[in-house]
């Protein structure tokens, strides 16, 4: 069969996918460990000291304290790659494993700002994203086993806030 005789390809599209909100959180951090700089980048290390979250469906609940940030700081963009490993317990006892990968980078002079105890910066001067997966056996909340979903987050103090949207 000559291939002017093939049948035509389907032609589909891809759905486009929209962001509709799925949570809230706000969670506490510890001074952050400064481990020093190591062959791929600058390590800093910052846990968790509790925190609380809020979304749809009756998701509500803490941030259970130990989790934490194993960032690697490009030393030359000042770029931090973030690795975060956390636990949610909900208001009526399930408990969600999380963690996210993500990027956070400024302007030098912003990011000093950012990191300040007393940070209070405009999150439109810095770029900070994450994907966040989000993993649990509670049959409650099994539904969040199946989301992608993404994050925009700031930095204030000593508060990491982030919004997350699942893609739908």
């Amino acid at each position: 069969m000559a291939s002017q005789d093939k049948p035509p390809a389907v032609h589909l599209t891809p759905v486009v996918p929209n962001l509709e909100f799925l949570m809230h959180v706000e969670a506490e951090l510890m001074p952050p460990l400064e481990m020093g700089r190591g062959p791929l980048g600058y390590r800093r290390t910052v846990m968790l000291a509790g925190g609380t979250f809020h979304g749809i469906n009756g998701l509500k609940g803490t941030v259970i304290s130990g989790g934490g940030d194993w960032m690697l700081v490009d030393p030359n963009t000042q770029t931090a790659y973030l690795d975060t490993r956390y636990n949610l317990r909900t208001d009526d006892g399930a408990l969600i494993y999380v963690q996210t990968k993500g990027v956070r980078h400024a302007e030098k002079d912003v990011l000093q700002k950012v990191l300040s105890p007393d940070a209070d910066v405009d999150p439109k001067e810095y770029y900070f994203r994450l994907h966040v997966f989000l993993e649990t056996g509670d049959p409650r909340y099994f539904w969040l086993n199946n989301l992608v979903i993404v994050a925009s987050a700031i930095r204030t103090g000593k508060v990491v806030i982030y919004d997350a949207y699942k893609l739908t």
